[in-house]
C-alpha cells in the first residue's frame, strides 16, 4: 500500500494535469467574451455601447480573430494557472479537514477556494497583465510574447506583478465563492447514497457553472479596478491610478456605481460556458487518471 506522502503525491499530480485541461478548455470556450470584457472595462472614452456592439465592432474591424487576440498568454497560462489552482485547492482541502473520513462542510470548503485563491494570485497576475495589455485596442503589442519580454526588460520582474494587491482582493475572496458555490451544488444534486463523484456531466456542468456566475457577480467591481490598473503605464510615474484606493475612487467619481460593472454582460454570459466546460473537463481528466 503506498504511504500517505505518496498517495498526496499522486492526488497532487492528478489535479495537475485534471487542472491543465480544465484551463485549455476554459480559454478555448471563454475568450472571445473576456476580451469584449476587457475593452469595455478599459475603454477611455465611448468606443463601444455595450456587449452587442463592441462584439460587432471588433469583428468588423478585425475579424473574428481579433476575438481571440491576446489568447496564447491565457491559453498557456491558464493550463498552468489552472494546474496550480486545482492543486492548491487539493491541498488545501487536506489542511482544513482533521479527520479524512468525515465529509468537508460548505466553509470548509469556502476556507480552502480563499486559500486556492492566494495562492493562484501569484501565477494570474503576470498573466492577466500580459493578456490585457494585449486586449486593448490599439495595442502596441503584436504578440504576447513580445509583450512580456518588453515589460521585463523595462521593468524587471517587479514590472511583472503590475496589479498583484488587485489580483488578491479579487481572487482571495471570489474563489472561496467559485469553489464554495460549486461543492454547494453538487452536493444539493446527488441522490441519496450516490457519492458526489458519480455525478453524471450535465449535472457537473450545472455545478460549474453555478460556480463560474458566483465567482463574478460577488466580486466584479474589484476585477474592474484590476483591469483598469493592468492596463495602465507600465512605467510608474506615468500611470494614471496609484493604487487599489485611488483606481476606485477615480472610476467611482467619473462613471459612479455603474463604472465598477463595466463589462459586467459579457463576462456573466462567458462565466457559464466557460467554468461548465472547465469543471466537465477537469473531473472527466480526473476520473480518466483513476
Amino acid at each position: 500500500m503506498s504511504s500517505d506522502p505518496e498517495n498526496k503525491l499522486a492526488l497532487a499530480v492528478k489535479d495537475i494535469v485534471a487542472g491543465s485541461v480544465g484551463g485549455v478548455a476554459q480559454v478555448l470556450t471563454g475568450h472571445p467574451l473576456d476580451t469584449v470584457k476587457v475593452r469595455l472595462q478599459t475603454q477611455k472614452e465611448l468606443i463601444y455601447k455595450g456587449t452587442v456592439d463592441c462584439l460587432s465592432k471588433t469583428i468588423k474591424e478585425e475579424g473574428f480573430k481579433g476575438l481571440y487576440r491576446g489568447v496564447q498568454s491565457p491559453l498557456v497560462g491558464l493550463a498552468v494557472m489552472n494546474s496550480v489552482m486545482f492543486a492548491a485547492y487539493g491541498q488545501s482541502k487536506a489542511m482544513v479537514q482533521p479527520d479524512p473520513t468525515i465529509p468537508l462542510t460548505i466553509p470548509q470548503y469556502w476556507i480552502a477556494g480563499a486559500m486556492a485563491g492566494f495562492c493562484i494570485s501569484f501565477v494570474e497576475g503576470p498573466i492577466d497583465l500580459f493578456k490585457s495589455q494585449m486586449q486593448v485596442p490599439g495595442s502596441k503589442y503584436k504578440s504576447v510574447s513580445e509583450c512580456a519580454k518588453n515589460i521585463l526588460q523595462s521593468r524587471g520582474l517587479k514590472g511583472a506583478f503590475q496589479g498583484l494587491s488587485a489580483t488578491f482582493l479579487r481572487d482571495v475572496p471570489s474563489n472561496a465563492a467559485y469553489f464554495g458555490f460549486y461543492e454547494l451544488a453538487r452536493n444539493a444534486m446527488v441522490t441519496p447514497g450516490q457519492p458526489v463523484s458519480d455525478l453524471p456531466a450535465w449535472k457537473v456542468m450545472i455545478a460549474g457553472a453555478i460556480g463560474g456566475m458566483a465567482y463574478w457577480t460577488l466580486t466584479y467591481p474589484t476585477d474592474v479596478i484590476k483591469s483598469t490598473i493592468q492596463t495602465d503605464n507600465i512605467f510608474p510615474a506615468q500611470r494614471k491610478y496609484h493604487g487599489i484606493i485611488d483606481c476606485g475612487k477615480k472610476i467611482f467619481a467619473a462613471e459612479g456605481y455603474k463604472g465598477l460593472y463595466k463589462g459586467f454582460t459579457p463576462c456573466f454570459i462567458r462565466s457559464i460556458p466557460a467554468n461548465a466546460a472547465c469543471f466537465v473537463a477537469y473531473e472527466q481528466a480526473r476520473k480518466f487518471l483513476g
